[in-house]
């Protein structure tokens, strides 16, 4: 492994280990990328991107049934439209963004340094399994963290150019980027923050004074602004499920999550942590390494601070983009080391731990084993139930659930009928659910939000629990 990290630009072998890792990256994006049915919150998102509705109506299930504002649920509309209306179609599209996202983080670290580092990022982002996972969802989160990774490409950009011009491309990108990233989620508000803060502090601390950035932040901010008095006035229709974090997450701050282990989200943490003291000194040295820092610790800091004070509202997926900072860190300071021994151990060592990780997961497990499911089985519960002789389908009973204050019933229901006209299944849902309708019924029910008692004077006559918390139950409506 030594003799591969000599960094040559003729080592053959390095960069086809490299190639092979990038490789490694796209397969866990995409294989078997529809192999599950869709968890709850996908199930929403699907709900949402029908393509047969209009602008108004998009936008009205956005607020009713979303917490982040409608960008990408208009894109993966779109690409509904274009292929077809199939869950594999917004999942591809997050594994879309997500494969280039390994090419994108690499770009940014080229411009924080002239070495090989970049090549090194390239390789965590590939093998992160937070990253992987997330670009199998059909869900904003990867879409977010690529954009930000743009928007951090053209803010180096703009940052460093010395054009006299005020109207440059990197002048219109830089904006134009952050500000979608902030439409698509609304925690991308976290990053202009920290470009905010870096400025003052290079204008205070270095005498720095950046023209073209600080109108192009003025302009961002503006359209934030106006943006939040949109976003905001529906957002506190939407009930909030999240709690503040105890004292357990500051001994790890989410990285056995990002990791894929407690034991790798340890080895990452403390690799950072020991960088980060060790090399002190040259930090000081380097205005785009503080930039960095100051990004991982607000990515903590605001959502953490507004959680004491308003809501809690941090969360593993929302700060997703906070492992840009992670990855960079580590890559860079990294090949800070002097020892070139030490250097080249950590970064074999690293890449190896990320490789070996996939062994324990599914992502190279699928290609011996059946792969676990931790969704709900729908397609097992259809199954059970085509081949019964009864074909009358209901969800749930509890009163929530039955006046669809929370949209559940109808989520489901969409996303079960598509499933069940694929598959040419002759089962009815009830709209009304089990209301004024009398004999042998299927329930199914999601025991994570609620798997109530049928109607009075009714019996339940068989239960199965199946994969990914679903349940399906056979009740005798009287």
């Amino acid at each position: 492994m030594f003799k591969l990290l000599k960094f040559q630009e003729n080592n053959l072998l390095f960069y086809s280990v490299i190639f092979l890792i990038i490789l490694f990256g796209f397969i866990f994006r995409f294989y078997n990328i529809n192999y599950e049915n869709l968890w709850l919150d996908e199930i929403y998102s699907f709900w949402v991107t029908d393509p047969s509705l209009s602008f108004a109506e998009t936008q009205l299930r956005v607020q009713s049934a979303e917490a982040i504002p409608f960008l990408y649920f208009y894109l993966v509309k779109i690409c509904n439209k274009i292929f077809g209306y199939d869950p594999i179609v917004g999942r591809c599209f997050s594994a879309f963004f997500g494969f280039l996202s390994i090419f994108s983080v690499g770009i940014l670290c080229k411009k924080f340094t002239k070495d090989k580092s970049y090549l090194f990022a390239t390789c965590l982002v590939s093998l992160n399994i937070f990253l992987i996972v997330n670009s199998q969802e059909m869900r904003v989160y990867i879409f977010t963290f690529f954009l930000i990774s743009l928007s951090l490409i053209f803010f180096l950009n703009l940052y460093k150019e010395d054009k006299n011009r005020i109207f440059t491309k990197n002048f219109v990108l830089f904006p134009l980027f952050t500000f979608i990233a902030i439409l698509s989620h609304p925690f991308a508000i976290i990053v202009l923050a920290s470009m905010i803060v870096f400025l003052i502090l290079d204008y205070f601390l270095f005498l720095k004074n950046h023209i073209k950035v600080n109108i192009s932040l003025i302009l961002v901010s503006i359209l934030t602004v106006g943006f939040l008095y949109h976003y905001l006035n529906y957002l506190s229709h939407n009930a909030g499920w999240i709690e503040q974090p105890g004292i357990k997450f500051f001994t790890n701050f989410y990285f056995s999550e990002f990791f894929g282990s407690r034991l790798l989200g340890l080895i990452h943490l403390l690799t950072l942590v020991i960088l980060l003291i060790g090399l002190r000194k040259k930090i000081e040295r380097n205005k785009e390494i503080i930039f960095l820092i100051i990004l991982l610790a607000f990515s903590y800091l605001i959502p953490l601070v507004y959680g004491y004070f308003i809501k809690p509202i941090i969360f593993p997926k929302y700060i997703i983009f906070v492992l840009i900072p992670i990855i960079l860190i580590i890559s860079i300071l990294v090949f800070l080391i002097e020892r070139e021994a030490v250097k080249k151990l950590l970064i074999s060592f690293l890449i190896l731990i990320n490789f070996a990780n996939h062994f324990t997961e599914s992502t190279f497990k699928q290609f011996f084993l059946e792969r676990q499911r931790f969704n709900p089985n729908f397609e097992e519960a259809f199954t059970t139930i085509e081949k019964s002789k009864i074909k009358k389908l209901t969800f749930y009973t509890n009163k929530v659930n039955d006046e669809n204050e929370n949209f559940i019933n109808t989520v489901i229901s969409n996303y079960s009928q598509f499933m069940l006209n694929k598959k040419g299944y002759e089962i009815e849902i009830l709209k009304d659910g089990p209301k004024n309708v009398g004999g042998k019924i299927w329930n199914i029910c999601l025991t994570i939000i609620s798997c109530d008692k049928p109607p009075d004077k009714s019996d339940i006559l068989e239960e199965t629990l199946l994969e990914g918390g679903l349940k399906l139950s056979l009740w005798e409506v009287k």
